[in-house]
């Protein structure tokens, strides 16, 4: 079944990179890199790291105090650099393996908190295109996408509420489920759904829950910025509006299957987002997305080697427990 599941990625990310390739001039291409103004790649990778803090500071606020925003911000930088070599997506239960090592977290409570990161991010990403939808002409499949997107986001957050406030029915309940399902270790199982509840303590809290509120915007405009920064290092003038819509774009795109690090899906989204709604020449729009995908892939992949080596880990032992752990979930 794995086997399957890489070959569709690869033949996704292939079929994505020939569309974003498509009716390309690369004479022109080579005329928009030499227009390029790369002094702008510096506030782009200002507002990067931004972007990992900003993610590590809300992290935090879903794991608490015992974990420290250094280690926090180690573990987010590990978890992209196993998403962009690895296949599967397995960054996310490498970071829950990573940052349960030492035991202060539980593995399946940061599992936990890596979903509600999750459904966080969906709901802001559709946040924001419904603010800047108006102002895009054609928007094409992000509409559908984004509403797709709001109704499992909502629904997987009241989800999550109810178990969080309601911890003890939950638990009940799984009990009485797995009463009925002989041989299973009851037990090791119910521990570890205790770890998952653990993990959405944070959704018992208003205090809490508007620091995620809070950080998740903070996150998403700091991406914003990013864009902002790399498309003006190609073209004159980019608006919010551009930067935005490639933002909400390229991150509901990502729920594509795809290779390691989203090569072509992400290439041939941010493409259209930019050519489509606002008549950027196909060859600059290319130019921006691989210059844009580049820039974080390196930036992330390096962060991620020097998180492995402050927090001592091995990369082979730490894919080998994210395979493990991805199975679990």
């Amino acid at each position: 079944m794995r086997k399957y599941k890489v070959l569709l990625g690869v033949v996704v990310s292939l079929i994505c990179l020939g569309l974003a390739l498509a009716g390309i001039e690369w004479s022109r291409v080579g005329a928009a890199l030499q227009r390029a103004d790369w002094r702008y790649l510096f506030p782009a990778g200002v507002a990067l790291l931004g972007y990992l803090a900003a993610r590590s500071a809300r992290w935090r606020v879903l794991l608490g105090p015992q974990v420290s925003f250094g280690e926090a911000f180690s573990v987010i930088n590990i978890g992209y650099l196993v998403s962009n070599v690895l296949p599967f997506r397995l960054g996310d239960p490498a970071r829950a393996v990573a940052i349960g090592l030492d035991g202060e977290v539980r593995i399946s409570t940061a599992l936990s908190t890596v979903v509600v990161e999750r459904v966080l991010d969906m709901l802001t990403v559709v946040l924001l295109l419904a603010v800047v939808a108006p102002f895009v002409g054609d928007a094409g499949w992000t509409r559908d996408a984004g509403l797709l997107g709001a109704g499992l986001g909502l629904a997987a957050m009241g989800v999550m509420v109810v178990l969080a406030l309601r911890p003890d029915w939950a638990r009940r309940l799984v009990a009485g489920v797995m009463e009925r399902m002989p041989g299973l270790d009851r037990e090791r199982w119910l521990t570890w759904f205790d770890g998952l509840l653990e993990g959405l303590a944070a959704l018992r809290s208003v205090d809490r829950a508007a620091a995620l509120i809070g950080w998740s915007l903070v996150t998403w405009g700091l991406t914003v910025a990013y864009y902002v920064a790399v498309i003006w290092a190609f073209t004159e003038g980019p608006s919010l509006v551009q930067a935005s819509f490639l933002t909400s774009a390229t991150a509901l795109g990502m729920a594509l299957p795809s290779s390691p690090g989203a090569m072509g899906v992400f290439h041939s989204v941010a493409r259209y987002a930019l050519q489509l709604p606002f008549g950027v020449a196909a060859e600059t729009a290319v130019v921006i997305a691989f210059a844009s995908h580049a820039y974080q892939y390196v930036a992330m992949c390096g962060l991620g080697l020097v998180g492995l080596l402050q927090q001592n880990l091995s990369f082979a032992e730490l894919r080998t427990e994210a395979r493990v752990t991805a199975a679990k979930e």
